[in-house]
């Protein structure tokens, strides 16, 4: 988040696709056998280290403790080969649909030319593939990294059109590199150490803090969320203004439904860590605790199909939000309403906690998300820590004349009235990390 190039990735993400798709029955959807195998495919595209240096990222911490660096190098092009292997396989539910397209960083290191003229001839390599469709790929039409050797930016593809791109063009790997976008590759740089402060119940620094504001009878709350940006072609899916409801039930949808298998089969991390790659099961602690997520929320889903994380905290629990070209999650609850919320669904701070990770790991691996970063954002409650404005209590008149601070405890919320002749003068609020999911926007 301090990167200047964490920033400008999400600035330059914003914008909006910029070719034209024609209607989807003129388009050719038949699946081709590629002639180029993943492995190869993922040979051609940016290594963990060459990443590392056009965005800062998750991923160094995702793929990194290995004892070589050839352990990393590999695990780097496994995550890649199943990005692949998915990015074939969830298409077929899905048809020509939003949701079933997948989201890739390509980089063009053409040397003596500019990012524009760069961009160009990428452009020109997929206009010009047989049996690939200007409605089979959505650009971003602006450059996220751009310098004297190489200039990258987002590109979202429906089914094997990367495949077909590279068997068409055989010399393109020389001066074009294609990686699909990982979950660890769409978080900014501390996205998981903001979160863990929050859960360790320290100082967020200036990401997160507390203040007071209002009339007479509310606070203002500085709170926490998560930021999504939308990938190329989510709003403007087949030359078409697609509804913000329509966009915010693919999302959720994506994360709770199936008991979380959605999620769970879309996670590299989640297969490695189980050994379902077999004798290429080495992974990362990272890789686990993410892992160990999925596995915790799954397990929670009753005979019935119900799911307390699922059903109650995330679809019931948190408002889902398309403005400009971005998705935020906040909590619908304040911080007090939270603690008697969870008493009484006999739900622990820990199995929130695991919520919580559940829920940013999901976001992070939806293919219509492309970027991912802790934001803040302003939630106005009443001075007794509910929600409901409409049934604030009314403020107290002083107590006395004298100038000692009293303390009035309410659950979570701690607030310090300092009375005066004239009456309150100032307002101190405190918080428990347990309210994380809801007042702090996540």
């Amino acid at each position: 988040m301090k990167s200047n190039i964490a920033l400008a990735i999400s600035t330059a993400l914003l914008s909006s696709a910029t070719f034209a798709v024609v209607d989807a029955q003129d388009t050719n959807t038949t699946t081709t056998t590629a002639e180029v195998a993943n492995e190869e495919l993922a040979s051609y595209g940016l290594t963990l280290d060459e990443f590392n240096k056009v965005r800062m990222s998750e991923s160094p911490a995702d793929f990194g403790g290995l004892p070589s660096q050839d352990d990393t190098d590999q695990l780097w092009l496994d995550a890649a080969v199943f990005e692949y292997e998915l990015a074939t396989s969830h298409s077929d539910p899905y048809a020509i649909t939003s949701p079933g397209y997948h989201p890739y960083l390509i980089c063009s290191t053409y040397p003596n030319l500019s990012g524009a003229d760069r961009e160009a001839k990428v452009d020109a390599i997929f206009q010009n593939t047989p049996n690939v469709s200007i409605s089979h790929y959505y650009t971003g039409g602006n450059l996220f990294h751009n310098d004297d050797s190489i200039s990258c930016g987002i590109l979202r593809a429906y089914d094997d059109t990367i495949h077909k791109v590279y068997v068409a063009n055989p010399n393109a790997s020389e001066f074009m590199t294609v990686n699909p976008l990982s979950s660890s590759m769409k978080m900014v740089e501390n996205t998981v150490e903001v979160l863990q402060s929050w859960f360790r119940k320290e100082d967020a620094g200036d990401v997160v803090s507390v203040g007071s504001a209002g009339n007479d009878n509310t606070i203002q709350v500085k709170i926490l969320g998560l930021e999504m940006v939308l990938c190329p072609g989510v709003q403007d899916f087949n030359v078409g203004d697609v509804n913000d409801t329509v966009i915010v039930n693919d999302i959720r949808n994506f994360v709770t439904e199936n008991g979380g298998e959605t999620v769970e089969n879309h996670s590299f991390y989640h297969h490695r860590v189980n050994g379902e790659d077999g004798d290429r099961a080495v992974h990362t602690e990272r890789m686990d605790q993410w892992s160990a997520a999925i596995t915790n929320v799954t397990s929670w889903t009753k005979d019935d199909g119900s799911n307390i994380c699922l059903d109650t905290i995330i679809k019931n629990g948190m408002d889902f939000t398309v403005k400009n070209q971005s998705l935020t999650v906040l909590g619908t609850m304040s911080f007090w309403e939270l603690n008697e919320f969870m008493d009484s669904l006999g739900f622990s701070e820990e199995e929130l906690e695991i919520c919580i990770w559940y829920l940013t790991y999901g976001l992070a691996l939806d293919p219509m998300m492309c970027s991912m970063q802790p934001a803040t954002g302003v939630k106005t409650l009443c001075k007794d820590g509910t929600s409901d404005l409409s049934k604030c209590p009314p403020t107290d008149p002083p107590a006395s004349s004298s100038s000692r601070p009293t303390f009035w405890t309410a659950g979570s919320l701690t607030l310090l009235w300092m009375n005066s002749h004239n009456g309150v003068v100032g307002l101190m609020m405190t918080m428990c990390v347990s309210c994380f999911g809801f007042a702090i926007m996540l």
